[in-house]
């Protein structure tokens, strides 16, 4: 089910609120200098895909995101963990300044929940010396209840769910810190209001309504965040930059976070804020509700001081826009590279600086493609097309072989990668006689035309989209393959889970022959004399691509094997939340089941 939405006139904070919430926390907190530690959890299981060495080197929204707001709000005393560089580290063994933790942030995907949990249950070995657990991220947007009875007996489990953005968390710890009691911890404080009723009306949390011991019989539910409508409201990330633990595959944590000069030595991407919201509403896709049917942006000053800021702090020079849908609005679109391409660093236009990627409909860029030439002097060098798939069988969102023949010759002329991004679903045949409708034929229309790399995943079960229910409701989403339950990690849309053809087996082996049809030997040789103004990206992707494949396939081995010797178990229905959410005034929330999953 998607998420609900508020009323049109009461989706956005009071402009300039953010600043204020801001300034109020920094108030508080910079006389308590709390410890705090930020953990991004990541499950490695996941990689699969011609992109597994990118997780490596990018530093993704969450993370950055959290410790830009935790830094300008007066957390100092503050480190940054990314479980791609620290897969080992222990809350229960990391020491800030030789101190506990008092307060722990974990943020996860849906596909990295399981580490996440483990981290929440290694926070509680420390006893009455555990930090405040606040969790967040896209699991706790979607599936807040989740975090809650990690243990057999149900005690164990996160404080509280942040399911909204900065706005919430900074919310509720201003609530916290203003009724903390001088040299009380934190939890206690939080504990404290939460009995007195004072978090009900901060909207967009998830909490135990008592004492952690034993299941809840419900959680608190507040409600629908709202947005902060200004995205320049939000803090650069330039002191966050200096808080990173640096990679090593200890259990606690360096003496020193890594320095912001150094960081670009291990991270070589970094995602960046620029607009959210995208006029699509694709029945697989949550991020329209997510965004309550809105559309937000950065000013295009804010922009370039954000990234003349990062370049010259760490010399991180490849930024991704985290962008649902970047030609969304053509004036918006149009100032921000026209600012852009006006801009410089150190006397040298910033397009020649850094380099820029997003991600765009298909429809979008053709309606825009008089911009092209702005956006390579504003420094675009690729962009993500979510094009599905060509024939429009599966969605239809404007694309069509005749628009991606115009706009990726377009994109090539001025230097700018179009990367497509398909989605292999039951009524794609493998290989068609003479059309397009299968999945190696539109792929190998793809590189002819230009692509120069492709990602291929499975039609997958969305938590939030409206899309949710109906593969369950039909029967046709895994529960247990080889007698192991299907968890999280495998909704990565990598892994063949939610599929009507009678062999699971035979989807997943279709994924890895439209992968084996873009990237391969023979293509290599076919890209050498292809000079255009993408050759070098174009021989760079395929030699990644290839040893992408053989190591997704040999890391998706044991999966494949389950797939092929079975039993294949199915849902005979959508997943129950694991407890019913009720709001403050005790009126249970028509998203939510009152059953106990079992």
């Amino acid at each position: 089910m998607e998420l609900p939405k508020r009323a049109k006139n009461d989706r956005f904070t009071v402009p300039g609120k953010y600043r204020e919430l801001e300034r109020s926390v920094r108030e508080r907190a910079l006389k308590e200098d709390i410890p705090t530690l930020i953990i991004y959890a990541f499950d490695r299981r996941t990689s699969i895909g011609p992109f597994v060495m990118v997780q490596d080197i990018m530093i993704p929204g969450a993370p950055r995101a959290l410790a830009s707001a935790m830094y300008a709000a007066g957390f100092r005393k503050l480190r940054v963990v990314m479980q791609q560089w620290n897969p080992n580290i222990r809350p229960s063994q990391a020491r800030i300044d030789g101190e506990i933790p008092e307060l722990l942030l974990v943020s996860s995907m849906q596909i990295h929940s399981a580490r996440a949990y483990e981290l929440i249950r290694d926070a509680w070995t420390l006893g009455e010396n555990r930090p405040l657990i606040i969790a967040g991220g896209a699991k706790a947007i979607y599936e807040p209840w989740d975090f809650f009875g990690l243990s057999e007996d149900g005690t164990i489990g996160a404080d509280v769910v942040c399911t909204g953005e900065e706005y919430v968390l900074l919310e509720l710890l201003d609530r916290i810190l203003e009724n903390k009691l001088p040299g009380e911890h934190i939890r206690s404080a939080f504990e404290r209001v939460r009995e007195e009723g004072l978090l009900n009306d901060i909207h967009g949390l998830v909490f135990r309504p008592d004492p952690p011991r034993g299941h809840p019989e419900y959680l608190i539910d507040t409600g629908v965040q709202r947005l902060v409508q200004n995205l320049d409201e939000l803090p650069l990330p330039f002191d966050a930059l200096g808080l990173f633990e640096p990679p090593h595959k200890r259990a606690t944590l360096s003496p020193e976070p890594l320095p912001a000069e150094k960081l670009g030595k291990y991270a070589k991407v970094l995602s960046v804020i620029t607009t959210h919201g995208c006029k699509f509403h694709c029945p697989y896709c949550p991020i329209p509700a997510y965004n309550q049917d809105t559309f937000r942006f950065r000013s295009p000053e804010r922009l370039v001081e954000e990234f003349t800021g990062i370049y010259k702090r760490s010399g991180i020079r490849f930024f991704f826009g985290t962008d649902d849908n970047f030609f969304n609005n053509r004036q918006t679109v149009e100032e921000i590279f026209s600012t852009m391409a006006k801009a410089e660093i150190d006397r040298k236009p910033l397009g020649e600086s850094i380099i820029f990627g997003t991600e765009a409909t298909e429809f979008d860029v053709h309606k825009n493609l008089d911009l092209i030439p702005l956006a390579r002097k504003a420094g675009l060098r690729s962009i993500w097309f979510g094009i599905e798939d060509l024939t429009a069988d599966l969605v239809k969102k404007g694309q069509s072989p005749e628009k991606t023949i115009t706009v990726f010759r377009e994109l090539i002329k001025h230097g700018i990668a179009p990367m497509p991004m398909m989605m292999h679903h039951d009524n794609q045949p493998l290989w068609t006689w003479r059309s397009l409708r299968g999945l190696i034929n539109q792929v190998g229309f793809l590189r002819k035309v230009g692509a120069i790399t492709c990602q291929i995943t499975l039609l997958t079960p969305s938590v939030g989209s409206r899309g949710y229910e109906k593969p369950y409701q039909d029967g046709i989403v895994l529960k247990r393959v080889a007698g192991k339950p299907v968890e999280d990690y495998h909704y990565d849309g990598n892994r063949a889970i939610a599929t009507a053809h009678s062999s699971p087996l035979q989807r997943q082996l279709n994924m890895i022959a439209g992968y084996i049809a873009f990237y391969n030997p023979l293509n290599l040789l076919r890209a050498i004399p292809r000079f255009d103004p993408l050759w070098a990206e174009r021989i760079f992707t395929q030699i990644h691509g290839m040893i992408g494949v053989v190591k997704s396939v040999w890391n998706a081995r044991h999966w494949l094997y389950q797939l092929a010797v079975g039993p294949l178990e199915y849902h005979d229905g959508p997943p129950a939340p694991k407890y019913p959410l009720i709001s403050p005034t005790r009126t249970i929330q028509p998203s939510a089941v009152p059953v106990l999953q079992g």
